[in-house]
């Protein structure tokens, strides 16, 4: 094999080990973005002493189901048949289910 695809599987290994490593930050507070770029910079032995420095986090995000009206944007919690506001302006504008992220 020549050189060039030699050197090219070995930075392509080194990525996906990294990008495998950091997949381990979504648990923690430091995150999996910061986590990859540190340990593609400084080495994964350099990543693992960061994720372990790091605490577990304390925060799990939830989507709750909400209800979005696309005429004037306004989000409910609660289901209705069209929006309240749009129709007292005259407007039958359906509502729309959505997830909306919570912390």
């Amino acid at each position: 094999m020549s050189d060039v695809l030699i050197i090219g599987l070995i930075v392509a290994g080194y990525i996906l080990i990294t990008w495998l490593f950091s997949l381990l930050g979504n648990f923690r507070e430091i995150g999996s973005r910061r986590l990859f770029i540190i340990s593609l910079f400084l080495t994964p032995v350099m990543g693992l002493a960061f994720l372990l420095s790091s605490q577990e986090r304390k925060i799990i995000p939830y989507t709750e189901k909400s209800y979005k009206c696309e005429r004037c944007g306004y989000i409910f919690s609660e289901s209705y048949p069209h929006c309240p506001f749009c129709l007292k302006e005259g407007f039958e504008v359906a509502l729309k289910p959505v997830n909306k992220f919570m912390t």
